[in-house]
């Protein structure tokens, strides 16, 4: 789904044959192993061959080897951390990076010697358009969204409590992206719902217009991706967040903010069941002063601006490079 969704979008993408890295399992840690120095090295002809002025590493595994190869090729580099708990990459590459670009002021305690800037997380032009869309009156469009992938607990929860929302409440519609995996079973739910109800539930594997989609709800409920969060709230939306338990549980540390500052409600994985979801949700409709401080809270936690602030911090990198030029 990301490659076509870079290679739609006009951009040139190189593939690396590399792994993550699962530290539980010896077997993971040892393909990765195995795997990084040719990585690395394929990286390193790719620079020469390209010859940036500065590499961006956005984290995860895939820009290890891209990374080390512009270290030994003194090319400056800027990473992008979304997450508030940096991952194990950036972890590893940020005290010899130019700087690191967070998206929370919490991420730089764990990061000792790296040069942290708080910029935000990047927004697309998608979401910049669209930011100040007003809300309804009132809570009557449900996003449901687990991500390209979809998120299997979400999705069998908001399946299971769909019909009664929705008799519940005559005006609701709940517009549902499954991911790939839950489709057939999404369809399969949807299609039980009695004739009057069907038109007001759309299930689908993904949305192209995702920044629509969120412009047009009046609450989403999603994990807790860093970049998802970040478009939510430069859009104003209030949210139901229900983090992915797993990877380190490094989404509960990017939803703390937000259920802080009353942006968003929080529902453990474990807890978001049709039955909580459902009555989460009900709570929400009903409140309708409760749902409008939410929205409130939301676009305040939102930084449109964070765009301009990474392309100026690669711009210093590049000027700082100028400064100190050192043939590659």
């Amino acid at each position: 789904m990301a490659e076509q969704l870079v290679t739609d979008a006009g951009v040139k993408l190189e593939a690396l044959e590399i792994s993550g890295v699962d530290v539980t399992r010896p077997g993971s840690v040892a393909r990765a192993a195995a795997k990084l120095p040719g990585a690395t090295l394929s990286a390193r002809r790719l620079l020469r061959r390209m010859q940036p002025d500065v590499v961006v590493g956005a984290g995860g595994y895939v820009c290890v080897p891209v990374v080390l190869a512009a270290f030994a090729r003194r090319v400056p580099v800027v990473l992008m951390e979304q997450n508030a708990y940096p991952g194990r990459a950036t972890r590893l590459l940020a005290r010899r990076a130019f700087a690191v670009a967070t998206s929370f002021s919490t991420t730089q305690r764990y990061l000792d010697g790296a040069h942290v800037v708080e910029t935000g997380n990047p927004l697309r032009k998608s979401v910049l358009m669209r930011r100040g869309a007003p809300l309804s009156d009132a809570c009557r469009h449900i996003l449901v969204t687990g991500g390209s992938q979809g998120a299997r607990r979400i999705n069998r929860a908001i399946a299971g409590c769909a019909r009664e929302l929705l008799e519940q409440h005559d005006q609701l519609r709940v517009t549902h992206q499954c991911g790939m995996l839950d489709f057939d079973e999404m369809q399969r739910a949807a299609a039980q719902l009695p004739d009057d109800l069907a038109p007001r539930y759309h299930v689908a594997r993904f949305f192209p217009d995702l920044a629509l989609r969120i412009a047009a709800a009046d609450l989403v409920i999603m994990r807790a991706g860093g970049s998802s969060l970040a478009e939510c709230a430069a859009l104003g939306r209030p949210m139901i967040l229900v983090p992915y338990p797993h990877a380190g549980g490094h989404q509960a540390f990017n939803a703390a903010p937000y259920v802080h500052a009353g942006a968003a409600l929080l529902l453990d994985d474990e807890v978001c069941t049709p039955a909580r979801l459902g009555a989460e949700i009900g709570r929400l409709i009903r409140d309708q002063h409760r749902w409008h401080a939410m929205a409130e809270a939301s676009l305040q936690m939102g930084r449109p601006d964070a765009t301009e602030r990474v392309a100026e911090l690669i711009g210093d990198a590049v000027h700082a490079r100028g400064r100190r030029r050192v043939p590659a």
